[in-house]
């Protein structure tokens, strides 16, 4: 599940949108020792919302189609992990990928870098940063990061935080 506000060029008209989605991913996991990975593929709901509007914009509306994931969680040593993940959906042949390295902190969660691509057939975006990975509350696991975003037309601050649970 996600929400996000972004800016964007039209012309000489600057254009807000606001994209929703939702993905149901049933998908399999294979865990040995230090080392997890994680395959899952289902439908992708997305809604994108632009102000003024943008007929030019494919985007624009409801759409439904697949998403595909996948994810590896490595444990190389009890103090150090390593994670990479990826997403690709039909919707706008949309993508994101995001890897990250950390040292585990006082016990109770990772912290270091992490870099993102995401973008579709016309977007394209490049986040580095600093994450906190692993904090467990309970059944949940949360994630957070901070940092830099650059895209071809402009460039921000970003905030991402995240919640999972495991079984």
């Amino acid at each position: 599940m996600g929400h996000g506000t972004y800016r964007y060029l039209s012309g000489a008209q600057e254009i807000t949108g606001r994209q929703m989605l939702i993905s149901v991913l049933p998908g399999w996991r294979f865990k040995q020792q230090r080392f997890e990975a994680s395959l899952f593929a289902g439908f992708d709901l997305q809604t994108h919302r632009f102000e003024p509007d943008d007929p030019g914009n494919r985007l624009a509306g409801d759409h439904v189609g697949i998403r595909m994931a996948a994810d590896v969680w490595w444990e190389p040593s009890p103090d150090t992990m390593a994670n990479a993940w990826a997403s690709w959906s039909t919707v706008g042949t949309s993508y994101a990928a995001r890897c990250a390295f950390g040292w585990r902190l006082s016990d109770l969660f990772y912290v270091g870098p992490e870099a993102h691509a995401l973008g579709d057939g016309s977007y394209r975006e490049l986040r580095i940063g600093v994450h906190a990975t692993a904090w467990r509350t309970g059944p949940l696991e949360w994630s957070a990061g901070l940092g830099y975003a650059r895209s071809e037309t402009s460039s921000s601050a970003y905030v991402r935080l995240g919640l999972l649970t495991r079984q």
